[in-house]
This record gives C-alpha cells, sequence and structure tokens, in this order.
C-alpha cells in the first residue's frame, strides 16, 4: 500500500474514445477495470502539473477495491492494450509509471481478429447490433453533389515579412495519441520455418498479412506448425486470400474439435418416451425418441457426416438451455422444414427458450406446441428471425464504412 506511483497521459480522452471504452472495451474486461482506468485519466492530468507521486493506498481508497482486485484490473487493462506498466525498485522504495494507452479507434478495434472475437461472444446477438447501430453513421448520398470545398490557396496567403521569422517544425513534446495493440506470444521462428518447408517465401506475406494470420491462429488455439498448413492452402496466384484462410482456419479449429461435443449423441430419457395408441402420430414421436439428435441430422443428410456448424447449435441447445434430445429433434424437423432445409442458430435459440421457460421435455408436448401456434406467429417468427440474418450480413459492409476520425 505504501509502494508510489506516477500516472502518464499522452493524450486527453475525447468523446468518440469514452463511448469505445464503455460500449466495445467494458464487456472484455469489465466496469471495475474501466472506473479504474477513468481514475487513471483523472491522476494523469492531475499529475501533469508535476504534482509528486502518490501511494498505491490513495487508489485503494478512492475506488473501492482490495489491493488484491486492483491487481487483477490493472493486469486486464495491460493485455487488453490500455495501459503500460513500468516498475523501479529503490532502496527504500518501490514506485510505478502507469503509462495509459488510447483506445483503439472503431476502425483499428474491429481489424483486429482477437478482440473482435472476443466482443462478439461477450453479448446477445441483439445487444451486438444495438452497440454496432449506436457507432453507425448515417451519410447523404453525395452522387447528385458537386464539391465546391475552398482550396487552401483559395483563402490564405502566407507572407514572410520578415527574415528570420519563426520555423514550423515538428516537436516532439506535443501532446499525441499514445495507442498500443494487445500484445500476444506465438512462435513466428517456427512459422517461417515451416513456411519455407512448404516453399513459401516470407516475401509474399505483408506485415499486415502475418499480423492477420498470428490472430486467428491465438483466436482458434492453432499451433505454428499447424497453421502453416492452412496458409500455404491458402495461397493462390495472386497471393494470401484472407477471406479463403478464415474459412480454412474454422474448418480446421471444426475438425480438432469436433470430440468436445457430447449432448448431440444421447437419447430421450425413457421416462420421456412417448406412449398411447399406435397412431402415425404416436409411431413418429417414438420415432424421434429413438434417435439422437446427431443421428436425427446425419439422416437428414442421407446418411452424410453433419456440419459442425449445426452440431453446435443443437449442443447448446441442449446444454444452454437443457432441452431433452426428442425435443431437440422435433424442433430440427420444424426449423429445416420452415427455413429452406437451413438450421438456422437464431431461429432455433427463439424457439428453443420459449419451450425451455414452458419445461417442455417430450416430443409429443413440443409438436402440440407447435400446433397451438397461429399461421400468423409463424410469419411474424420467421420475418424476425431474416431480419437479422440479414443485419447479420450486413456486418462487414458496416465496418467497412467506419472510417477514422469521421465520429
Amino acid at each position: 500500500m505504501s509502494d508510489l506511483y506516477r500516472v502518464e497521459l499522452h493524450y486527453p480522452l475525447d468523446d468518440v474514445q469514452n463511448d469505445i471504452l464503455y460500449y466495445l472495451y467494458q464487456p472484455l474486461v469489465g466496469a471495475p477495470a474501466i472506473s479504474l482506468y477513468m481514475m487513471l485519466v483523472v491522476e494523469g492530468k492531475r499529475m501533469q502539473k508535476m504534482v509528486a507521486p502518490s501511494s498505491l493506498s490513495r487508489l485503494v481508497s478512492f475506488i473501492s477495491m482490495s489491493l488484491i482486485e486492483m491487481e487483477k484490473n490493472f493486469r486486464s487493462l495491460e493485455a487488453i492494450g490500455l495501459l503500460k506498466t513500468y516498475i523501479k525498485h529503490d532502496e527504500h522504495y518501490t514506485q510505478y509509471v502507469y503509462q495509459l494507452q488510447s483506445p483503439l479507434s472503431l476502425k483499428a478495434f474491429f481489424k483486429n481478429q482477437i478482440l473482435t472475437s472476443l466482443f462478439t461472444d461477450s453479448m446477445s446477438e441483439e445487444d451486438f447490433q444495438k452497440t454496432l447501430q449506436y457507432f453507425k453513421i448515417s451519410l447523404e448520398n453525395l452522387e447528385d453533389y458537386e464539391d465546391v470545398t475552398a482550396k487552401f490557396q483559395d483563402v490564405f496567403t502566407i507572407r514572410h515579412l520578415h527574415q528570420k521569422g519563426r520555423l514550423l517544425k515538428y516537436n516532439e513534446d506535443l501532446k499525441e495519441k499514445s495507442i498500443q495493440q494487445i500484445e500476444t506470444t506465438y512462435d513466428l521462428e517456427l512459422l517461417y520455418k515451416s513456411l519455407a518447408d512448404y516453399q513459401i517465401n516470407r516475401s509474399k506475406l505483408s506485415n499486415d498479412d502475418i499480423e492477420y494470420i498470428v490472430q486467428l491462429a491465438i483466436v482458434y488455439s492453432v499451433d505454428a506448425l499447424s497453421l502453416a498448413g492452412l496458409v500455404k492452402d491458402s495461397m493462390q496466384s495472386n497471393g494470401f486470400q484472407r477471406d479463403l484462410f478464415k474459412v480454412n482456419i474454422k474448418k480446421y479449429y471444426e475438425m480438432d474439435n469436433r470430440d468436445q461435443l457430447k449432448e448431440v449423441y444421447h437419447k430421450q430419457p425413457l421416462q420421456y418416451h412417448t406412449t398411447g395408441e399406435q397412431s402415425p402420430l404416436v409411431l413418429h414421436m417414438q420415432y424421434l425418441d429413438s434417435l439422437t439428435p446427431y443421428e436425427l441430422l446425419k439422416d437428414k443428410q442421407g446418411g452424410k457426416e453433419p456440419v459442425f456448424h449445426d452440431l453446435m447449435i443443437v449442443e447448446m441447445l441442449m446444454v444452454q438451455l437443457g432441452l431433452q434430445p426428442s425435443v431437440v429433434n422435433v424442433l430440427i424437423e420444424y426449423v429445416l422444414g420452415k427455413n429452406q432445409n437451413r438450421l438456422s442458430k437464431r431461429y432455433c435459440e427463439a424457439i428453443g427458450a420459449s419451450w425451455a421457460r414452458k419445461n417442455i421435455h417430450t416430443a409429443m408436448e413440443a409438436y402440440r406446441e407447435l400446433m397451438d401456434k397461429s399461421d400468423e406467429e409463424e410469419k411474424v417468427e420467421v420475418k424476425a428471425v431474416e431480419i437479422k440474418e440479414e443485419q447479420s450480413d450486413e456486418l462487414m459492409n458496416l465496418l467497412s464504412q467506419l472510417k477514422e476520425g469521421q465520429l
């Protein structure tokens, strides 16, 4: 508690940076960490007036955190790129210097594959779209307009009245944003060696390409040897293809993690089996009782192995929502029938969550719940899902419109 600290604030936060901190960074590091960051911003402004270092007990008293909690939040801020910490041990005291880093711009944040993956996983699809909408810029279509902006030379004239006039030159002491990308470790030496084994020259990959490759490798936990093979498979005659690489690394991850799925291979518990007179409906419900969701999906695809995307949706329904296997089977048949043979995650979530709240445990209960729906309710439900999927497809187009300095 008696250790000393100084805070260095290189550039004041503007309104857009504040919004980015609260809307984009806070879901990743938590409210206490952002509260600590904002307190350090205030301290940085105070210490610019040449105030002497303060003891850490000052911070603890202001933000109502224990020293252990504060250390945890310091590490979160460092790891996410908002803080750099330096330490000096002396005979009589220990002193820290906390250098505050400005948050990344919108464009840089969403360009970072690690941050984007963390951010999309931290909230629901609805909240994600709302956050994105907040940062969206409504711009006038200027196609029919003429640019009549005045040029500098049209307005200003520079007259050098004195031979010994003041020279304009770059001053190192001027305030400038200090921005830090999140720091990661990866075995680049092994990656380059493995690429050479595939006869891929390092010069064929730009620094931005390497950064993109490593970020996705960290997101999907891919080792350097396997990564080199994925890079090789993503090279074409015109160079490295990022979109193809992203598809390849996702497929690799799905195949590598297929054995993590468990619930999709379970059948309906005996206490929830369908009973009654042997009508065609009862027989079909008993058929769904006898199959695992995995087997049903495989049967729907003519015996071919189900794609990992579909299996993950089913696993989510059974693990997070606690739906029984045959209830999920009814849902699979219904969604495939209503959604052009596509298993939509949002569609399944919407219906599955409703069934979970109503404690539906048997295939017959699920079937009757579907039959009780009016045609109008179905149309509204399908339309809502279609709108959400269209919004998701527009995500990359939206991000590309976020220009540096436009907000």
